[in-house]
């Protein structure tokens, strides 16, 4: 069904390029949009600021991606080869590379971070963002908080410590776990009555390139594998 949809997109793509780019564009558009309306209503009431801030740097990422993606595209158009198509082409390809492999504000986002809780709570650890979540009945999951903060092993445990929240993975309470990209794994935790999350997503934030994050993800990765 996936696939069949995929080759049924990318033929309309070629077909009416430009009204299933702008609808595809309000269709994500809109989808993320109820994503940060939904996170936001199941946030806890101490972690808002942590989310509106979440949401003001992804919103200042987002600008800045948009506005280098104008400027490369620019450049070829003025200097290389004139073809507004080419130019349309250029813009949407640099700021969706852009959007998905720069981050233009993980030094002043991991400086608020340490703002909503005084530094010195925190050791020498790897910067990251705690995402929980609860399995729905049916299909997907329902957020339940985000959370940012820092990330260390100890001993044979990884232990979150954020603005608001402190997780530990061990063995004793992780089922499994797996990688999602270059800087993300998500944990699938044992069921506990005392912990309404099952689901963890954990994004390592400290780097410009985020698939830099690829060596610490494979090394705290391997490490979890270790305790399962």
């Amino acid at each position: 069904m996936i696939e069949l949809t995929s080759v049924l997109f990318i033929l309309l793509l070629f077909v009416f390029p430009l009204p299933v780019l702008a609808g595809s564009l309000g269709l994500f558009t809109t989808w993320n949009l109820y994503k940060k309306y939904t996170s936001f209503k199941t946030q806890p009431a101490e972690g808002k600021k942590n989310l509106i801030l979440s949401a003001v740097f992804f919103l200042i990422n987002f600008f800045c991606s948009i506005f280098l993606g104008i400027t490369l595209s620019f450049a070829v158009h003025y200097f290389i080869f004139e073809s507004i198509y080419l130019f349309i082409f250029n813009f949407l390809f640099c700021s969706t590379i852009s959007l998905r492999w720069f981050d233009f504000t993980h030094n002043l986002y991991r400086l608020f971070i340490f703002k909503l809780k005084p530094q010195n709570t925190f050791t020498t650890a790897h910067f990251a963002i705690c995402q929980g979540f609860q399995a729905r009945d049916g299909f997907g999951l329902t957020h339940v908080y985000t959370d940012a903060g820092t990330l260390r092993l100890e001993g044979n445990q990884l232990v979150f410590k954020g603005v608001f929240r402190e997780e530990t993975f061990t063995s004793a309470n992780i089922s499994h776990a797996e990688k999602k990209s270059s800087e993300k794994i998500r944990i699938f935790k044992k069921p506990n009555s005392l912990n309404n999350s099952e689901v963890f997503l954990i994004t390592l934030k400290e780097r410009f390139y985020p698939f830099k994050s690829r060596q610490d993800r494979d090394h705290i990765f391997e490490k979890l594998s270790a305790y399962i």
